[in-house]
């Protein structure tokens, strides 16, 4: 508040406004890229064609055991786990403690990890994650802690194409 008489001085005023708008305005004129998202690349090369056909199956919880597991599900395709090929671009397996076979897709995580499950994100309870596909064996977990220590590690291991179901 100015009294009778006295003037106020506004001339700084101008250019502090000046210098502040020319200050933002460098801010706003070279904006930073928006940030890109990273993905991972998948740690298992796998497709649902890699999958779908007969499969021995056999279960281990140490990996002292899975040689000996592998020699033990090759036995079992007189008899074959059977991978069908889903209608809309899955597989058609056995979800945990199901009798009837869901369609499961294969999906990889923004770590690389790549699961199969049902649409959704990757990790989620339902799914496995598929740790290693290589040479006609599948070797998966699944994620859900309970379900896991119940069917232990589920290896797969590609039946001869003379084998009958």
């Amino acid at each position: 508040m100015t009294g009778a008489g006295t003037t106020r001085t506004t001339s700084g005023t101008p250019a502090f406004l000046a210098g502040l708008f020319l200050a933002l305005s460098g801010c706003m004129s070279n904006p930073s890229p928006a940030p890109t998202a990273v993905v991972a690349t998948p740690a298992v090369a796998v497709t649902p064609a890699d999958l779908v056909g007969n499969w021995g199956l056999g279960s281990y919880r140490a990996d002292a055991d899975r040689d000996r597991t592998e020699k033990q599900a090759k036995a079992t395709c007189n008899n074959p786990y059977k991978i069908g090929a889903g209608t809309n671009g899955g597989v058609l397996m056995h979800l945990a403690d199901q009798t009837q076979v869901s369609e499961l897709y294969i999906k990889t995580a923004s770590d690389g990890r790549v699961f199969l499950g049902p649409k959704g994100p990757a990790g989620v309870k339902p799914d496995r994650q598929i740790v290693s596909f290589d040479k006609g064996v599948l070797v998966t977990k699944f994620v859900d802690q309970s379900v896991a220590d119940r069917y232990g590690i589920l290896l797969y291991v590609r039946c001869p194409a003379g084998k009958k179901a």
